[in-house]
């Protein structure tokens, strides 16, 4: 019976490593993944793309030249009127003034439009894709928790595996190092 639950247990602890393994190479792989390709990632923070986009998702940027963007497409940009933040909104129009770019965003779920400039040579984002909710665990695994979780927790358990293997018990109930068992 002991052989039983030890075994029950092995396989919980195996199977609940596994699974935070996952989730950490898929959160790593949804946020970091993109940046292998050339595109970039950005978590989604305020519900102004609602029905559309939503707080907590990542969405996949890739840097266009604000002439290729497209009347309907998703854009990211740097709002001046927001100090620079990056505001990802529906192109309402584009043209060419000169050596600049006049844009005009609205939120899907906002009354008001941004009008905007760009020069002419410079780069926006078109979003691509976007992954639902990802960005709850990408804010979370960047927190000092999820930091904690992320790194020290793997420390502790390759630690204890590491001295149970130096530490196992005998038959008799005495412990012997690993040395010991050498040699």
């Amino acid at each position: 019976m002991k052989s039983r639950a030890r075994r029950g247990l092995r396989f919980a602890a195996t199977a609940s490593g596994s699974a935070i393994v996952a989730f950490i190479v898929a959160v790593f792989l949804g946020a970091a993944g993109p940046l292998a390709f050339g595109l970039h990632s950005y978590v989604l923070r305020t519900g102004s793309m609602r029905p559309t986009m939503n707080p907590g998702d990542v969405e996949v940027v890739q840097s266009i030249s604000p002439l290729a963007a497209r009347i309907g497409e998703i854009v990211a940009f740097r709002d001046p009127q927001l100090q620079g933040a990056l505001v990802s909104h529906r192109v309402r129009a584009v043209e060419r003034v000169g050596n600049r770019v006049d844009v005009i965003t609205q939120g899907d779920a906002n009354t008001g439009r941004e009008h905007w400039s760009v020069p002419a040579g410079g780069t926006i984002g078109r979003v691509v894709y976007r992954i639902p909710k990802l960005g709850y665990a990408v804010v979370w695994l960047g927190s000092a928790p999820g930091r904690a979780v992320f790194i020290i927790l793997p420390a502790l358990l390759l630690m204890a595996s590491l001295l149970r293997r130096l530490w196992r018990e005998r038959s008799g109930g005495q412990l012997v190092t690993w040395h010991e068992r050498h040699t």
